[in-house]
């Protein structure tokens, strides 16, 4: 039996029970679509099983269907101690808010360990950039200490951050809730594989988990060519986000 955690607009929707102590991937839309792309592929290579769903009014009259599959477009998918949240639109402005809160309001409900928030940061000179660099940014100070001891990562110290990854940070921050923003140099308005692979390389060693990134890379021309028109809706609606808050775009706009 489903399970519903309810908010004004937002529900969520649990199709099987979600164990304690679990750590939370967010992957929704943003910069270089890297966290959709990074998620994406850990949800694959980690055979994990669709545990759940995002219901809200606020989200377009829009269903997703894989293999004869009905799908909702915002689904949670799981295994062992871990949760992915994936969105196959970008999150509309008007439940960008309510949406971060609820998912940090359900992760606490939950008792999960953390929520991992994966994005893109964007780099002019990406085409110039072989390795993308990979930042990190924690709710809290052990947070961040914690992630600065994986090696090969930098502390993420100035810029701005909005949407969806900066209101689950905001939110983490006011709760007490443990988060940490994983980001890496990336295109801003192409998809970008070769970001997200560096991030994946992170998450491995964050999570103590193998994940071979060479099936990603090989795919890369072929992701970039079918990811142009959620990159598209992606980019438009973080141009919403920027004209609603009446700021240019800044050094780092996530």
């Amino acid at each position: 039996m489903s399970e519903v955690l309810e908010g004004e607009i937002v529900k969520i929707i649990e199709l099987e029970p979600i164990r304690e102590g679990v750590i939370i991937i967010e992957g929704f839309p943003d910069v270089g679509l890297v966290g959709t792309i990074a998620a994406s592929f850990l949800i694959e290579k980690l055979q994990m099983s669709d545990i759940g769903y995002i219901e809200s009014d606020a989200l377009p009259p829009l269903i997703s269907v894989k293999n004869g599959k009905i799908l909702d477009i915002v689904r949670m998918y799981g295994r062992n101690n871990i949760v992915v949240f994936l969105s196959e639109i970008p999150i509309p402005l008007p439940i960008i808010r309510p949406l971060s809160q609820k998912i940090i309001e359900w992760a606490i409900s939950r008792k999960a360990k953390m929520i991992v928030s994966l994005t893109g940061m964007p780099e002019p000179g990406r085409l110039n950039i072989d390795v993308p660099k990979v930042y990190v940014l924690g709710s809290n100070e052990k947070i961040s200490k914690d992630a600065l001891k994986i090696n090969g990562v930098e502390a993420f110290t100035d810029g701005y951050i909005t949407g969806v990854k900066g209101m689950i940070l905001r939110e983490s921050i006011k709760r007490d809730f443990n988060a940490l923003l994983v980001l890496s140099q990336a295109h801003f308005n192409y998809p970008d594989p070769g970001s997200a692979a560096e991030i994946l390389k992170y998450l491995s060693k964050l999570l103590s988990i193998e994940i071979d990134v060479k099936p990603l890379l090989e795919s890369a021309e072929e992701l970039k060519l079918r990811l142009r028109d959620l990159m598209r809706r992606t980019s438009q609606a973080m141009q919403d986000v920027q004209k609603s808050r009446e700021l240019e775009l800044p050094a780092v706009y996530l």
